[in-house]
């Protein structure tokens, strides 16, 4: 079975790492400074169970949610962001975890603080890799800007020790941000990272240089992290892109999404990635708003999607192709409630599919799990799926 597969790692890959623990990782109930191999990079404070936070448990918002479970599917993690009074200065990522099946969740099992109160801690993104590493991504950055000179792309390694978070040393990997999963292409043994780096709200009056601004695609492998290829959207119709891929087939096909001003937007490459198709807006599977989505390969080998089926943030829905994206027959609705938005999903061996996604960030504040099976979307079973707020 293939890794490009973006959602599932072999059986016995699952067994094998499941019984490992990172080298290199701590589970200390202790405030720990981490700074990235980078010196320009955001030093942030992780804490693992951190109590009697007023930050914690006074929360305004919460928004942006990511999962990913252990290769043999026996945990679940979700990461999101909050703090502070809104999307600014003071958000941090934390992260929980279910041992049920996502029946019962443990809240801020882990916490990823900035260390000046001046920045933020925001965006996560959680995957599993071609070994069964679960991986945290999250951008950091000072204010609400995108980028300051020090911000950008981190990533750390995590695992459970016990009933405690066991954490690596994180690694700044790159300018922008990164919001959904890597796709690990196993013919070309490498990881490839969609990020995208918006441009600057307002004239650089300060001196600080800012990264070129666009959509694009690095890829990762044991040489190191290179700039790959770029997904050109007109300015226009740019606003947090948002980029996510996938493998439609092995001999070098690769489909693309972004989020535009005028909904989703797809590019398709025959070439592994490394050039792009003009970004045309992407009416497949019907309606589309301008909202983050998710897509990524079944075990199956078909396609699912998680979106906005509809040209406002209603209609959480699960979309099945079984033609590499081309059409997208089966659908599921999840949720039909007005304000559900930036699904994101992975699958266990046992072929259940785990989503998430916020609703209502700065009133009812949910943060929502979904669990179901290709079947399910298949057939329009929408009794059968399973659903909980994970947060408290």
């Amino acid at each position: 079975m293939s890794h490009s597969k973006l959602l599932i790692p072999s059986l016995l890959l699952a067994l094998f790492t499941a019984a490992m623990i990172s080298p290199g990782c701590t589970s200390n109930r202790e405030e720990v400074s981490a700074n990235s191999s980078d010196s320009s990079s955001l030093v942030a404070d992780f804490r693992v169970s951190p109590q009697g936070d007023s930050t914690i448990s006074d929360r305004k918002f919460e928004q942006v949610p990511a999962i990913a479970a252990s290769a043999d599917g026996n945990i679940l993690y979700v990461a999101w962001y909050s703090g502070g009074k809104s999307p600014g200065p003071g958000n941090f990522v934390t992260v929980s975890t279910s041992t049920d099946n996502g029946e019962t969740w443990v809240n801020d099992q882990l916490v990823v603080y900035p260390k000046s109160p001046s920045s933020r801690i925001f965006d996560p993104a959680l995957w599993r890799d071609n070994k069964g590493q679960v991986r945290l991504y999250y951008g950091s950055v000072k204010d609400s800007l995108v980028w300051d000179g020090i911000g950008g792309v981190n990533s750390v390694e995590i695992s459970m020790n016990g009933s405690d978070i066991a954490f690596s040393s994180p690694k700044r990997l790159t300018d922008g941000v990164m919001s959904n999963k890597p796709v690990y292409v196993s013919s070309k043994k490498i990881t490839l990272l969609p990020v995208y780096v918006d441009k600057p709200s307002n004239a650089d009056s300060s001196g600080v240089v800012y990264p070129e601004s666009g959509a694009f695609i690095f890829a990762s492998d044991d040489k190191g992290l290179t700039k790959y290829s770029t997904i050109v959207l007109p300015d226009s119709l740019r606003i947090h892109d948002e980029p996510q891929i996938v493998e439609v087939n092995s001999e070098g096909g690769l489909l693309a999404l972004l989020r535009t001003t005028k909904g989703i937007y797809s590019a398709n490459s025959l070439d592994y990635g490394k050039t792009w198709s003009e970004p045309k807006p992407f009416t497949a599977s019907g309606p589309t708003t301008s909202s983050r989505f998710f897509i990524g390969k079944l075990v199956s080998g078909n396609l699912l999607l998680l979106s906005n089926n509809s040209t406002t943030r209603n209609n959480m829905t699960a979309s099945v192709s079984k033609d590499g994206g081309k059409t997208w027959p089966y659908q599921l609705l999840l949720d039909s409630r007005e304000n559900v938005s930036y699904p994101d999903a992975d699958q266990t061996p046992d072929g259940a599919i785990h989503v998430v996604f916020d609703r209502d960030r700065t009133g009812a504040k949910d943060i929502l799990y979904c669990r179901f099976t290709e079947e399910d979307i298949l057939k329009g079973l929408k009794e059968n799926v399973f659903k909980k707020r994970v947060n408290k």
